[in-house]
Order: C-alpha cells, then sequence, then structure tokens
C-alpha cells in the first residue's frame, strides 16, 4: 500500500473515531461515496492502522457465556470473574452485587418480581445504589425458613428489594414445610394467599437459588426436613433443589410426601417467565445447576468462572 493511501485511511479513521463524525459527513466532506468509508474503514482495521481496545471487558468471560447461552438454549448468561484469593463470603457477595445489578438493568415500571430465598438472594438487598422507581410488586416463591435462619426470611427480602425500587410487597405466613398436606393445603387455599398464587401465574421476573446436595452444610432451610425425608430423598438420588423443590440429576422432579408439603411456587411456572434468573455458584453445585439447565427452568443463569468452567467441562 502507498504512503498516500495509508494516509486517507488514517484520515478518515481520525474523523471517525476521533472527532465522531458519521460516515455520511466524511463522505461529503472528502467527496467519496458513503459504501467506500465504510470499506476504508474496514480496512483500515485490518492494516492495523486503527486498534481498538475495550478496557474493562474479558473477552474470555464473554466467549464462556456465549457457550453457556447456546449450550443451554439460554437468554443470558452472566459469569463473575473468579477470585482465587477469595473466600466464600466475598465470592457470594461478588454474586450477589452481579444479580442487584442484573434486577436494575431488566425491571420495568408495574413488574411483578418474586424471589426465592437463601443467602446469595438476601445479599442482593443494598447493593444498588441510585435503584430506579418502578412501582413494582414483589411477591415470594416460597415459604419461609424455620426461626433459626429467619435473617435469610423470603418476605425480608421481597420487603427490602421493594423499599429500594419504590415498589410493594406481599408477604407469605408459614415455614416452607409443614408438618402434613392438609395443613399446607389451607394454607395455600387461605384468602389470604390467592393474590400470591395469582401473582405467581403473572410474573415478569423470577430470582431463583440453587441448592446443592443434601450432604451440604450451606442450605438454610434443610432444617425443616425431617429424618425420613433426608432418608427418602437420599434413596431418590436428590442432587439439588429450586425453590424448595427436590429433583435427580436427571431433572426429574422428586414429587411425594415432601412436595405435597411444601408451600413453594411449582417448578413448570417458572418455565413461562419472560425472566427466570437462577443465581448459584460453588463446585459443589455443579451437577445441581446443570439439572436445572438441562430442566429448561431458567432463561438466565448469573454464576461464577470458576463454576461456570466445570459446568460446561461436565458435559
Amino acid at each position: 500500500m502507498d504512503d498516500n493511501r495509508r494516509h486517507l485511511l488514517a484520515k478518515v479513521a481520525y474523523l471517525y473515531y476521533i472527532q465522531g463524525r458519521t460516515q455520511s459527513q466524511i463522505a461529503t466532506e472528502l467527496n467519496i461515496y458513503r459504501t467506500t468509508i465504510s470499506r476504508m474503514l474496514q480496512q483500515a482495521r485490518q492494516q492495523h492502522i486503527v486498534t481498538i481496545q475495550i478496557e474493562d471487558f474479558n473477552p474470555q468471560l464473554f466467549n464462556l457465556e456465549e457457550k453457556l447461552k447456546q449450550r443451554f438454549n439460554l437468554k443470558n448468561a452472566i459469569i463473575v470473574p473468579s477470585d482465587r484469593v477469595a473466600n466464600n463470603q466475598q465470592k457470594n457477595a461478588a454474586l450477589s452485587k452481579a444479580a442487584a445489578l442484573y434486577l436494575k438493568q431488566i425491571i420495568k415500571p408495574h413488574d411483578t418480581v418474586g424471589f426465592a430465598w437463601g443467602l446469595v438472594l438476601a445479599g442482593m438487598v443494598g447493593q444498588l445504589q441510585h435503584p430506579t422507581q418502578t412501582d413494582a410488586t414483589f411477591v415470594p416463591l416460597v415459604g419461609g425458613p424455620s426461626p433459626s435462619n429467619s435473617q435469610y426470611h423470603v418476605n425480608g427480602i421481597v420487603y427490602d428489594a421493594a423499599r429500594q425500587f419504590g415498589g410493594h410487597s406481599l408477604f407469605v405466613d408459614a415455614a416452607a414445610v409443614q408438618e402434613s398436606k392438609l395443613i399446607r393445603d389451607g394454607i395455600i387455599g387461605a384468602k389470604y394467599f390467592y393474590e400470591i398464587k395469582r401473582r405467581w401465574q403473572q410474573l415478569d421476573i423470577a430470582f431463583v437459588g440453587i441448592g446443592g446436595p443434601l450432604s451440604s452444610k450451606s442450605s438454610r432451610w434443610r432444617d425443616l426436613l425431617t429424618d425420613q425425608d433426608r432418608q427418602l430423598l437420599k434413596e431418590r438420588e436428590a442432587i439439588g433443589d429450586c425453590c424448595c423443590t427436590f429433583f435427580d440429576r436427571h431433572g426429574k422432579i422428586l414429587n411425594g410426601d415432601l412436595s405435597d408439603r411444601t408451600i413453594a411456587i411449582p417448578l413448570p411456572h417458572l418455565q413461562r417467565v419472560p425472566n427466570t434468573v437462577g443465581v448459584a455458584r460453588s463446585l459443589t453445585k455443579v451437577p445441581s445447576i446443570t439439572a436445572t439447565l438441562k430442566m429448561g427452568l431458567l432463561n438466565t443463569l448469573i454464576t461464577d468462572e470458576e463454576t461456570a468452567k466445570q459446568i460446561m467441562d461436565a458435559q
């Protein structure tokens, strides 16, 4: 390429990238067809006259997100970089912040937003500065924990989310697991629960956690399970839960006495929600996260880098 041509390419690139001129404006100024300007900008990149560098962007993470989306037919995947020196509390906090920012990104005025509960979802509260005022309605997707884990109560999550986003909240006045199906049916058949069930049918957004194996010590609600519940789940090879509903590694929902006693949105409902967002991390949860993705319950996954890599490697 001769020097005159190279100089012209550089001038076109300078006018476009530095001075912010449109291709039409440059074409008029230089008396060149606009389509020629477009080809010249492309040639300037090919000849390394122009190099583009994007700050605060990790192409490896982007590619991993794209692979997750393609593999599991997701609308979106958000991967938080893994910090090798961070402890679990710091890793969970980073995931909570990413989830809070995503909620701020997708929420619209008058939406109905559902929350399950757990450590990472509870950590979303207070992570935003200047959240959008939405007049949205926030609703629990499950019953509450035992009194010993009241700091993770779903009612607290929806209340704080509604306060942050200038919305309204509904509450569940019962534990997630009841002593009998009769008691559970009485609660969900109560007049006050009618509005919650109606909102479950109208969800625009649902944020859910994903529980790991029964041996996990991190669950904040499984102390509601009886020894018989645990034995039956072990025999049926449960590998995790979503919205307090257990499933096996094939994605089969483990219906039975426990599910009949559980206050929670039916998992198939999540498949109809425009934005169902799973928020979970840790290598011990890889099988349960993978099964949830295969079940088609989620259209968005928020996780961290090491978990995402293990999910892809496990396929």
